[in-house]
């Protein structure tokens, strides 16, 4: 009787074990779902169009959750961003206590703005308050504490290898987005990650690939020479000159990385500006900068991705944005000379 008892009582404990366990997210992918409640409908059957659309694990938990809550009757009927990352708990707060998504809006990221740029950006539309994006992407030219940034590289390979507490800097691609004007920041770096991967097809992963460079060596320099150049012509030559320098070991000494830094749009920085001992600064250190300096568009990743050979391994660019090259030190500081006068 005792064994019967005693299995009895392990059954129990190891269904409510299971079922509690229900409230665990379905997976780690952030991708955002757009689930519509439709007006009359009740818990039944939003629990069940939720366990449909995996987003929660068990319709029987969701409606413990609103049972235990007692919260049957406060469901909003409206369109709710919603994700397989969300716990079933934080999905039903959304659903009762939040507020659906509405009123569309179009927002513009330009090509070579840093997250601080767009940081800026969304708060004066509106759209998002600084402290908010942040809390999603991280900072320009620092590292987030490890862990304090959302798992992204869950969801998106093109992030794999990622260092753990770097930012989303470079990754955000600018566009022109259609979304909702109360979606807030998570669901706006969800649609620029999702363009990401999008516009980094197949076939450009394996040219990167076989170029024996990473995504995200690629999308350091693509940062660089969106800040650099204009056009796909110089872009591509550009990018020639910098690998040359990057495989024989030499700094890029890209004025754009010491811009980065120091918040500046110089054509031409100080020698003092390029002595600041700060990973980022191509004159202090050789390779690649530590990270991206801005977010760049098609033209320069493709740029990066398909250098354009020449016998140059200088350049300069005026204000108004020619570009100058050079093949030795004496024709490049002759360019000096002349064009930045």
């Amino acid at each position: 009787m005792k064994s019967f008892l005693l299995a009895v009582l392990l059954v129990i404990f190891a269904g409510s074990f299971v079922f509690l366990r229900s409230d665990r997210p379905v997976s780690k992918d952030a991708k955002s779902v757009v689930y519509i409640v439709n007006p009359g409908d009740g818990a039944r059957v939003i629990a069940e169009g939720l366990e449909k659309a995996a987003l929660i694990r068990s319709e029987r938990y969701f409606l413990f959750t609103v049972w235990r809550r007692g919260s049957q009757a406060k469901f909003a009927a409206g369109a709710f961003e919603l994700s397989p990352s969300m716990t079933t708990g934080e999905i039903e707060k959304m659903l009762t206590g939040g507020k659906p998504i509405s009123n569309e809006r179009n927002v513009t990221v330009l090509e070579g703005w840093t997250i601080d740029d767009i940081a800026e950006y969304l708060e004066n539309e509106g759209v998002a308050s600084q402290k908010e994006f942040y809390a999603e992407v991280g900072k320009s030219a620092t590292f987030a504490k490890a862990g304090e940034l959302p798992d992204w590289a869950a969801s998106y390979p093109a992030l794999a290898g990622l260092p753990a507490t770097a930012s989303l800097e470079g990754y955000l691609f600018p566009d022109t987005y259609r979304i909702y004007a109360d979606g807030g920041a998570k669901a706006l770096v969800r649609r620029m990650l999702d363009n990401f991967e999008t516009k980094l097809t197949p076939e450009l992963r394996a040219e990167i690939a076989a170029s024996g460079r990473s995504i995200r060596d690629i999308v350091i320099m693509a940062s660089v020479i969106e800040r650099e150049v204009r056009g796909a012509e110089d872009s591509a030559m550009v990018s020639d000159v910098f690998w040359k320098r990057v495989d024989a070991g030499w700094g890029l000494e890209a004025d754009s990385t010491v811009n980065y830094i120091t918040g500046h749009s110089k054509p031409s920085v100080s020698y003092a500006e390029t002595r600041i001992d700060h990973p980022w600064n191509t004159y202090k250190y050789r390779g690649l900068p530590a990270g991206p300096i801005g977010n760049p568009g098609m033209t320069a990743i493709i740029a990066a991705i398909r250098p354009k050979s020449n016998p140059y391994w200088y350049f300069l660019t005026d204000e108004a944005g020619t570009v100058y090259y050079g093949k030795t030190l004496d024709e490049h500081n002759a360019n000096k000379a002349k064009y930045l006068r």
